[in-house]
């Protein structure tokens, strides 16, 4: 990043100020060159060289997340280990506040900082202490310091969770479905019913909300996997179209699983000739 002056008078200076970001860069000796365009037509540009150091302060023991299915008890940890000669103290925590998963992760996650060998070495410990909906939350994790040239340091956070039982497509989306006037058309989709690690799945019964949807389920894979081929047979009548398939099982936390359909019916001119 440059901020400079951008008319500098004949016979004067300017200034050009470059913002290097440290956690972007390899720790170790750099050098970044960068050019200034001008309408100097002896100078029209001009390269400029920024050399400097880069100072590891923490090395990190691995990236930090948690990863399991909707109701396991997540828990993982990290070491934060010194890299200077003088000593830090950790002494606290906070969720970024750009993240739009920051509240959730506030709420649903522990975070407890314990010294290993005081002012050196730390164990970061993140848990999930309340459930939340399956899907991948991101945020990143500030550790807070007593070193005012790095008051902060940054540890980014990914938590996924997912389902036991999962539905492919979730929402199933018809877009246009296009008929002519006065008379009747069947659209046909697909629906898999997966289980992700239990191989005791049953499909008890699969009711549509609308009486004109007919299905057919067949068992992919004994206890683990199905398919359901439905057909929708919509009313001549345009507009929003919005159904749904419901899924009774026999799997705990999973006994009604339930598909939203989601479209439109728009109706053409039937050009056949009579």
């Amino acid at each position: 990043m440059a901020d400079y002056d951008e008319v500098i008078p004949p016979g004067s200076e300017g200034k050009i100020g470059v913002k290097l970001i440290g956690h972007k860069l390899h720790p170790g000796r750099f050098k970044k060159s960068f050019t200034v365009k001008t309408n100097d037509p002896e100078n029209a540009k001009v390269t400029l060289s920024v050399i400097g150091h880069i100072k590891q302060v923490f090395r990190v023991s691995k990236g930090l997340s948690l990863s399991g299915y909707k109701g396991e008890d997540l828990k993982e940890e990290v070491i934060l280990t010194l890299a200077l000669e003088e000593g830090i103290d950790l002494t606290g925590y906070h969720w970024s506040k750009k993240s739009r998963d920051r509240k959730a992760l506030e709420e649903s996650v522990g975070v407890k900082i314990t010294p290993i060998e005081k002012g050196k070495k730390y164990k970061i410990e993140t848990w999930l202490k309340k459930d939340l909906p399956p899907r991948q939350y991101f945020a990143d994790l500030f550790i807070e310091t007593d070193f005012d040239e790095l008051p902060e340091k940054k540890l980014a956070f990914r938590l996924h969770i997912m389902d036991d039982v999962e539905l492919h497509p979730s929402t199933i989306y018809m877009r246009e479905l296009l008929m002519a006037e006065g008379t009747t058309k069947s659209f046909e989709k697909v629906v898999s019913v997966i289980s992700a690690r239990g191989d005791s799945l049953k499909i008890l019964d699969v009711i549509p909300s609308d009486k004109s949807i007919t299905w057919n389920i067949r068992e992919v894979k004994p206890g683990k996997a199905y398919t359901c081929r439905f057909q929708i047979r919509p009313r001549s009548e345009p507009g929003k179209y919005e159904a749904s398939l419901k899924f009774l099982t026999n799997y705990p936390g999973y006994e009604e699983l339930v598909v939203p359909i989601k479209g439109s019916v728009r109706l053409t001119k039937d050009t056949r000739k009579k």
